[in-house]
Order: structure tokens, then C-alpha cells, then sequence
């Protein structure tokens, strides 16, 4: 046995708070001012999920560790929070719903794949409570091709129609391209020289190899230009005011193609941010004229890492340019962003870029064989340190995989998703190679900043002194709530009482009143598995029973758009020995949520009576006919239909039905209204079920239940609560020891999702191995207890 192969990466986080910046400046003070404010509003945070392998098939085990980081420091959480984990398929349908407790930033747990899942492209998302107060674009999101071998032999018709229809759309969007210009700082100015940033790539994201020029109107070329394998290129050039100028391109060598550029300006500001020995080297060069209201003598510079500052100054520019060298120790490492401000707090001009001093963590091996009742294992002994040699404590995971990766789905590690995916609205094509093993990472990654806007906020919003709309705290139970709302005015009703009753062997019972636009919450709710509740409410002061508006999470509101990950459908028609299964395209999503309301047994009444517990000034049911129904008058001491003329209907009136029961008219009519939940009076042809006995209209009566408390109108529902995972177990065990490299390409071997490093940083995991495995991929992640990301695999030869 030898270690074939080693990678390592990690990075330690190290907060700085400082900040150099001119005091007497109040416009610098309030945007410095208004910066730590937002920040600290708005906490943003980051989940990350590390899966067991890359590749999976239906009948598997999904298992993963959550983590949960501040997403300004990129320490582990400290608070309680609740983490969402879905399974969503490529229809944008939800398969899997998953609610983990994390626990001081970190929570585990696992997905078994339905053995008659079909085969096809999926998403695994994750967040936080917190985070759905932002953009769904911040979540978590992993592609996933999961497998099911044998599935031609069973596929719906309709899955191979929409297999074909999707594949059509993956093969059209790989052979279009699109072609975007990304002036640095933002703006092309004439009479300035721009540096220009450019991607190539097709509509799936995927970056494309490409050469052009720039010409302008009359012909002449003025620069070439070419991408790299990533799509992204650089060129200079130097607009004149009075020419035209476009693109002449050609992608991986096919027909030159023509584009515009970007608005040329007259005036306007350029920024060229560069990077060298520990230096950030920022150029502003600005043409405005006096009479431009963009116009300032003095600029101010501001660079924040996650929205903490680490610098913020105040510049005069001199014959329209300043040159500025900023220490990179003054930011965290990550993606930091520069803005240049007028000196009326204006934002002209931005730029990303991306600081690392190498501080990681290094996950030292010490690896030997044991056998321990029969079984052989690999010993490793971890040393965790940092870059100084300290030992380091913290949680971490750790898998060991046979087989081969799969290279379309493994597209982010703990490291690269929370220092550079995380902060992007577009996900970051293998941003794995940007941090690890690539000698010009530092020229590549800074070529691809130069396409990314860094949006967690905008600077005009900001300013403004508005900040967003919290409704989600992160909290320690789950939280079940939604709306009460009138449906005759089809208006949330405040004030009113809710009760939830958890049932399932608990029946515990809480209580709440709904606030403004009849918003309601119970929180604080701690329950494992699926459990059955009742929501209940009393009748509105109207009679009408209150309609319920829940606020569940993950119903339609993903909406799948294939990236650079999605691969086509395997299957697009039925296989030789196909048979209809039952239940083949069916879900194991939680059920929904149906309104429980006594049975209309004799069809849709003339009209409904509901009867307000409370009761009120009518004694029985004659004096609430009397006032409240309509279609009926009283005559001759009887209830009468109105319209009746025939004189058998006038001398005997309606008649009367008690539970479904016929009862004479004094038995029903003396009846105290508070042992009544509702009446409903059939006249005319509703009344025609009744037969000859429903010729002169019929009024029945539903008697309260046993118990009732005035809360009787409930909806019954099944209510996701903490996933509890189940104790690893390894998919090669059910194999008899044996597997097939073709239908098998990747086996877990063991996965262990609580590993704690002690003070001495180390830390130990026993990785049985069997006969007939030639290999192991062991991927250890994870983040230190006060600050660091780690990030390591291991390739083990077996002999």
C-alpha cells in the first residue's frame, strides 16, 4: 500500500477590522457608517454541504454533512438554526425534504434515493432560515445525475417525451454561444485606456475557446484578442470619441461573427486595479469636466470583504488621475470589492478581487493497515495545523470512495464554494481549479472577478438607508406558520385564535392569535420525523369559517435551468423488455395539506348557516331561521318556501332533518343554537335528492361534536420535522463484496461526519477495505472551531 497522490487546500480566515480613512471627511464617515450598518443587519450566512461521492443511483444513500458559516467572518455559527436540505428534480419538482438542527455550525444527515426514481438530472439545495430572507440565488445548489440502471424497462411514456424535449433544449443551448464585454470599473470612456475583460461562452455557461479583433468604422484594426480554455479573455484599447468600433469574433474556430461593444462614453471615470508582492495597485483616471454633475476633485475609495471594511480613504486626483498601493493584509482573504465614489458619495466605478496569503489548513497523514476481527483497515492518524504548525481543533467529515469520479457533478469543495461560489448569484464554473494545483491561479482568477459583479447588495440601495424586510429569524425548533384570512373579503383577519395540535402520540397543544394581515407563527417547535397536527380556528365574526394560507416551504418555487452541469437524459426510449410499473414517476414528498370539513351528504345546499359558538341573542334555531334565512318566510306557525303555491306545500311547510335524521318541526325548532355547528336549507330543485319528501324544502342541522371548544374548523396535515439520521452503512456490503466498475463507478466505502480534531489537532478514522478494491479516494473537509477552511483527498493505492 503507498500513497499515490496528495492534495491540500484550506484557508484560516482572519478578521480585520481595520480600516484607514480620513475622520473629517463626513461623506467618507457615512457611507463607512451606512456599510457596518447594513452589515450588521443583515448577518448574511453561508451552508455547505459535503456528499459523501459524486455519483449516485436510485436505491443509494445520499449521505452529507451540513455546515453552517457567518457568511462575513466564515466562522462556524455559533446559535442553534434550522438547515433545509432538498432534493429537486429536473422538472423543478421537490423529491426530498430534509430539516436538520445544526448545532454550533454543523448538522449531518442522510437522503435514501427511492429504488424507482427515475434516472435524470437533480438539484440538491440547501439553506437556512435566515437565508430565505434573501435571494434564492445564495442558496446552496449541487447538480446531481443520479442513475437508475434497468429504468428503460420501466420508463413512463411521458419520461421519454420530456427525456427528448429536454435533450433537444441541452444540445441547442451547447451549440449557441453568447459574447459579453465587461469593461474594468465598469464603463468604456473614450479618450482613456480601457482594459476590457470578455467571455465566450455557450448557453449552458460553459466557457469556449475564441479569437476576434476590434474594428472601428472605417475598417481599421485596432487590437486582438483570445480566450483561454475558460472563455475568458483581456484587451486594451483606447476609444476615440468620434469613431465606432465592434467585435469580429469567431468561437472555436467556426464563422466570424460580429458584436457591439459596451456605450462609449464621453466622460466618465476608468479604474485598473492590478495585484503584485502583497500590493493592490489601483489606477483612477477620470475625463469629466466641471460642468458634469459626476465631476470631483477629490474620490473616495472604499474596499470591503464581505462588508467589512478594510480600507476607506479620501484622494485628490491630480490632471485627472491618482495612483494608490494598498497592503493586502488589510482584507480577509476572499473576494474583496473596491468602489470609487464622487465626493457627493456617488458611485462610478467597482472592481472585485481576490486576496489569499495561504493560510490553510494541512491535514498531515500517518497511515498504516490493521486488522481487527477479521477485517482489515486503514489506520489514518490526522494531524491538522495551520500554516505556522499549531494544531488546530475542528469539526470534520471525511468518505473514502472506490471507483471513478464523476467529473460533472464534483464541482465544489468547502474551500472553493465559501470563498468564491458563495458570493455569486452565477455559479463559478469548476472553481476548484482556480485554488487548487493551478500555477497561474492568481492571473485566472482575477481574469474571471473581472466578469462577476459582486451583488450581495447594490451601493444605490444602500444609501438610501433602507434596509430589507426580516420575516425568518434563525431560530432552535422549527417554525410552522401562514396566514388566516376571510374568504368573503379574501383580507388576512388580525387578531383572531389559532390553535395547533401536534398529534402522532404527542398531543401537545399550542396557541397563538394572528397579527397584522392575519400573519400567524408558532415557533420554538422541536419534533422528529413526519408528525400529524390540526390547525384550528374559531368562526369569524361573519360565520364563515376561516380559510387557512400556509407558509411551506419549497413549493414551486424552484424553477430548474440547466447549467454547466446538467448532462443529457441517458434514456430517451423504452427498452426491449419494457413493462408498465405502477408508481414509477411518483414522489415521497410530504403530503399536502387538505381542509377537514364535515360531508355534504345531500349535495350543495340553497344556502349555509354557521352558527358562532358564542352563540348571541337568538334562544333557538326558530329565531335564527327567522332572522338569518333566506328563501324561507314564516306563515301560519310554519316555515314556508317562498315562491310555494301549491296549497299541500302552504298547510305543510318545510320539513326538518336533524344529523341526517327527520324530526318533527318542534323537535328541531326549540333547539338551543350553541349544540348546532351549521344548518343548510335545500328548497326548489337542491331539495329534489330528498325525493317526494323534499317537495316543500328541506332544512337540516349538524349538532356540534363531543368537545367542541369553538376552534372547529381544521385542516389536517403532516408537518416535516427533524431529520434523524441513520447510522452509516456501506452500499458495498449489500454487494456480497463484489461490484461491477461499469454499473457501479463509485462505491462509499465509509463515510464518518463527526470528526473532531482535540487540541493536540488530532484526530483518527479506521477506513475498512475489501477484496477485490484496488483503490481508495478518501476526501476529508471541514472548518476549524474559531476560523479556518480545510479541504484534502488522498489517493491510496491497495495492494
Amino acid at each position: 500500500m503507498r500513497v499515490k497522490s496528495v492534495l491540500v487546500s484550506a484557508i484560516l480566515l482572519i478578521v480585520f477590522h481595520s480600516a484607514s480613512g480620513q475622520a473629517n471627511d463626513p461623506e467618507l464617515t457615512g457611507i463607512n457608517n451606512l456599510l457596518y450598518r447594513y452589515s450588521s443587519f443583515v448577518r448574511p450566512q453561508k451552508v455547505y454541504l459535503h456528499l459523501d461521492k459524486t455519483g449516485y443511483k436510485s436505491g443509494e444513500t445520499i449521505w452529507f454533512k451540513a455546515y453552517l458559516f457567518d457568511g462575513t467572518t466564515h466562522f462556524p455559527e455559533a446559535d442553534t438554526s434550522n438547515i433545509y436540505i432538498e432534493l429537486i428534480n429536473s422538472s423543478g419538482d421537490p423529491v426530498e425534504l430534509r430539516t436538520l438542527l445544526a448545532e454550533g455550525g454543523y448538522a449531518s444527515g442522510d437522503i435514501n434515493l427511492d429504488q424507482n426514481l427515475p434516472e435524470g438530472n437533480y438539484v440538491i439545495r440547501a439553506y437556512s432560515d435566515w437565508m430565505r430572507n434573501f435571494s434564492k440565488d445564495y442558496f446552496f445548489t449541487q447538480y446531481l445525475y443520479i442513475k437508475n440502471h434497468g429504468y428503460e424497462d420501466r420508463i413512463p411514456r411521458s419520461d421519454v417525451r420530456r427525456n427528448r424535449r429536454f435533450n433537444r433544449n441541452i444540445e441547442r443551448m451547447e451549440e449557441s454561444y453568447e459574447v459579453a464585454f465587461f469593461p474594468e470599473g465598469g464603463n468604456l470612456v473614450s479618450g482613456l485606456t480601457n482594459r476590457v475583460a470578455f467571455k465566450v461562452i455557450d448557453l449552458k455557461g460553459r466557457g469556449s475557446e475564441a479569437e476576434g479583433k476590434i474594428v472601428d468604422d472605417q475598417g481599421s484594426e485596432i487590437v486582438r484578442f483570445k480566450t483561454g480554455p475558460s472563455g475568458v479573455g483581456i484587451f486594451e484599447f483606447r476609444p476615440a470619441e468620434d469613431r465606432y468600433y465592434r467585435a469580429q469574433i469567431s468561437v472555436n474556430d467556426g464563422r466570424q461573427t460580429n458584436y457591439d461593444l459596451p456605450e462609449i462614453f464621453s466622460e466618465g471615470y476608468v479604474l485598473r486595479v492590478d495585484q503584485a508582492d502583497g500590493q493592490i495597485n489601483i489606477r483612477v483616471n477620470s475625463s469629466v469636466e466641471q460642468d458634469n454633475p459626476l465631476y470631483s476633485e477629490n474620490i473616495i475609495i472604499i474596499g470591503h470583504t464581505r462588508g467589512i471594511p478594510g480600507y476607506s480613504n479620501s484622494h485628490q486626483l491630480i490632471d485627472g488621475s491618482v495612483d494608490i498601493s494598498i497592503d493586502e493584509k488589510l482584507f480577509q482573504t476572499g473576494v474583496t470589492h473596491f468602489t470609487i465614489f464622487t465626493e457627493t458619495s456617488i458611485p462610478v466605478a467597482e472592481r472585485l478581487v481576490f486576496t489569499d496569503y495561504g493560510e490553510e489548513l494541512f491535514f498531515s497523514p500517518d497511515i498504516s493497515v490493521q486488522r481487527s476481527g477479521g477485517q482489515n483497515y486503514i489506520d489514518m492518524n490526522l494531524l491538522v495545523s495551520d500554516g505556522t504548525g499549531n494544531p488546530v481543533t475542528g469539526s470534520f467529515s471525511v468518505s473514502a470512495v472506490t471507483g471513478t469520479k464523476d467529473p460533472v457533478s464534483h464541482n465544489n469543495d468547502i474551500v472553493s464554494y465559501v470563498l468564491l461560489n458563495s458570493d455569486f448569484k452565477e455559479m463559478i464554473y469548476n472553481p476548484m481549479a482556480y485554488l487548487h494545483g493551478n500555477n497561474d491561479a492568481e492571473i485566472s482568477i482575477d481574469n474571471m472577478l473581472l466578469t462577476y459583479g459582486w451583488r450581495r447588495f447594490n451601493w444605490e440601495e444602500l444609501l438610501t438607508g433602507e434596509l430589507p424586510e426580516i420575516r425568518y429569524e434563525s431560530s432552535g425548533g422549527l417554525a410552522f406558520g401562514g396566514r388566516i384570512v376571510d374568504p368573503a373579503r379574501g383580507e388576512g383577519v388580525r387578531n383572531h385564535p389559532v390553535n395547533l395540535m401536534v398529534k402522532s402520540g404527542h398531543d401537545t397543544i399550542y396557541t397563538t392569535n394572528s397579527g397584522r394581515g392575519g400573519w400567524f407563527s408558532f415557533g420554538g417547535l422541536v419534533y422528529d420525523g413526519m408528525v400529524e397536527v390540526e390547525l384550528s380556528s374559531r368562526r369569524l365574526s361573519s360565520n364563515y369559517p376561516p380559510v387557512f394560507e400556509l407558509d411551506i416551504l419549497s413549493r414551486g418555487d424552484y424553477e430548474y435551468e440547466p447549467g454547466f452541469y446538467t448532462r443529457k437524459n441517458r434514456i430517451t426510449q423504452r427498452g426491449d423488455e419494457w413493462e408498465r410499473v405502477r408508481g414509477m414517476s411518483s414522489t415521497n414528498w410530504a403530503t399536502l395539506p387538505e381542509s377537514q370539513s364535515s360531508p355534504q351528504r345531500f349535495g350543495t345546499p340553497d344556502q349555509t348557516i354557521f352558527i358562532d359558538y358564542s352563540g348571541g341573542i337568538e334562544k333557538n334555531l326558530y329565531e335564527v331561521l327567522l332572522d338569518r334565512a333566506r328563501g324561507l318566510s314564516y306563515n301560519n306557525g310554519m316555515f314556508v318556501a317562498r315562491g310555494a303555491t301549491s296549497s299541500t306545500i302552504e298547510t305543510s311547510g318545510v320539513r326538518y332533518m336533524l344529523d341526517g335524521r327527520f324530526v318533527d318541526s318542534r323537535n328541531f325548532l326549540a333547539r338551543f343554537p350553541g349544540d348546532i355547528e351549521r344548518i343548510e336549507i335545500f328548497t326548489g330543485t337542491s331539495a329534489s335528492i330528498f325525493g317526494s319528501r323534499g317537495g316543500t324544502g328541506v332544512v337540516l342541522a349538524y349538532s356540534r361534536r363531543q368537545g367542541y371548544s369553538g376552534l372547529d374548523d381544521a385542516m389536517e396535515l403532516v408537518m416535516q420535522g427533524y431529520h434523524v439520521p441513520r447510522e452509516y452503512y456501506s452500499d458495498y456490503l449489500q454487494k456480497t463484496g463484489t461490484y461491477s466498475p461499469e454499473e457501479d463507478p463509485e462505491i462509499t466505502i465509509h463515510w464518518e461526519s463527526e470528526m473532531i480534531s482535540g487540541e493536540d489537532g488530532r484526530m483518527n478514522v479506521m477506513i475498512p477495505f475489501y477484496q477485490g478494491i484496488e483503490n481508495l479516494r478518501i476526501t476529508i473537509e471541514g472548518a476549524g472551531f474559531h476560523g479556518g477552511l480545510g479541504f484534502a483527498e488522498f489517493a491510496v493505492e491497495l495492494k
